[in-house]
């Protein structure tokens, strides 16, 4: 499924006029990313905890805060630069809510943001998810491209791989609002367990909300193998979890190029 907004620089406009600095303040983690109903994953090791990441560098160059609006209510998330530079890869229910339906907008992309600065402000022209999120309401559907209005001045995108990443070395990052308010880039370091549900976890990660959308990454490399999409609800367990990209990720990035 894809929807494309209005393309125009008047809405460009718009969205940038809309993201005062008392609305960026104000806006939250989006709660639906809390799950109770966890399937059981492999226990292979536990995360670092989450330190700056730097942004000047790739990978985390590539990365950036999405702030975002749904209802009556203006939410943060991450999201990163992906295969090309007018494409940004994020958390489906960062597009739209699984239970309702509903379609999220004003999507205003910062890159490299830190505490209220970007290196760039970019903003969505089409979103594209699988239908399943919805339709299923299940994590492994928990991913959703964006072709942005503009084209980033990052000239080297993270890239992906649907490899089985299954106990390998991992770093994620994201904005989590549990750390420096969300308004600082972090990063952790660990390896992930399949669940068996179409998911994987890294164990021991600290990061909450806020964090959803921001990549995972093969260590020490620009390759997208997973995504922040899931934690827990209880502030005394630490996890977060991600869909395999597999071959339906990659159907979807291919049926995107075709919007390009």
């Amino acid at each position: 499924m894809s929807y494309t907004y209005d393309a125009d620089e008047l809405n460009r406009k718009r969205i940038l006029d809309y993201w005062t600095p008392e609305r960026r303040a104000s806006a939250i983690p989006d709660e639906s990313w809390q799950t109770e109903a966890r399937p059981g994953a492999e226990d292979v090791t536990s995360a670092t905890d989450p330190q700056p990441a730097d942004t000047s560098e790739m990978p985390f160059a590539a990365g950036g805060k999405l702030f975002f609006s749904r209802g009556n209510k203006n939410y943060v998330a991450s999201a990163e630069i992906i295969c090309r530079p007018n494409l940004v890869l994020t958390a489906a229910h960062c597009v739209q809510d699984k239970d309702s339906g509903a379609l999220c907008e004003n999507f205003l992309f910062e890159r490299c943001y830190c505490e209220g600065s970007s290196a760039e402000s970019l903003t969505f022209r089409t979103v594209a998810l699988k239908t399943y999120w919805h339709g299923q309401k299940q994590w492994k559907w928990d991913y959703a491209f964006a072709i942005l209005n503009e084209t980033s001045s990052l000239t080297s995108p993270l890239t992906y791989s649907t490899e089985d990443v299954n106990g390998r070395e991992l770093t994620a990052f994201g904005y989590p609002a549990n750390y420096y308010d969300g308004k600082k880039m972090v990063r952790i370091d660990g390896s992930s367990g399949i669940t068996g549900s179409g998911t994987r976890e890294i164990r021991g990660d600290k990061m909450r909300g806020g964090s959803s959308g921001g990549a995972w990454l093969l260590r020490d490399s620009s390759t997208v193998v997973g995504l922040n999409s899931y934690g827990p609800v209880s502030e005394t367990e630490a996890y977060v979890g991600s869909p395999v990209l597999d071959a339906e990720f990659d159907s979807l990035y291919q049926y995107v190029t075709t919007l390009l």
